[in-house]
């Protein structure tokens, strides 16, 4: 009978600044896993979800948007996911147009790069928008525009 190594691992998500707080469950069998992530303290915005690789490359395997609800809580399952690219660590972060690291956690004892560089992985991948994010904000302009100098009426003297 051949035997499967099953692993499952907890991961205490720590503040990048402010109040947030999280853990997230990660299981893994032949190379596939299931991913729970729960966070409390989090912005009434979207939150995106990333697990973070190499810094050199800026890899990055986008979990989706949690949307906090009451309390600023938010959940986030995946399942059947490839667990086998050297991930570093799992990042939450605001969405799209202002992307802000708010809460990380390291998938192995070792880290290998710092804050500062995990921050500028998550706004590189953030600098545009996600298939699921929303849209663009709109600004309207609150006055009308001048009229152009190729506008005006051509004055006659006689």
């Amino acid at each position: 009978m051949m035997q499967h190594r099953f692993l499952r691992t907890y991961i205490l998500l720590r503040p990048a600044g402010g109040q947030a707080s999280g853990f997230a469950r990660v299981e893994c069998q032949r190379g596939r896993g299931k991913m729970s992530i729960h966070a409390s303290g989090l912005p009434e915005k979207p939150v995106r979800a990333l697990l973070c690789g190499d810094v050199q490359t800026g890899a990055v395997l986008d979990l989706g948007l949690m949307h906090p609800m009451g309390g600023q809580q938010a959940a986030l399952c995946r399942d059947h996911m490839a667990l086998q690219g050297g991930y570093q660590v799992l990042a939450l972060a605001t969405d799209w147009p202002e992307a802000k690291l708010l809460l990380y956690g390291w998938l192995h004892p070792q880290p290998k790069c710092t804050l500062w560089q995990m921050q500028e992985v998550v706004e590189r991948y953030l600098a545009y928008p996600a298939a699921d994010s929303a849209p663009a904000p709109v600004e309207v302009a609150e006055k009308q525009p001048e009229r152009s100098v190729l506008m005006l009426r051509s004055r006659v003297s006689t």
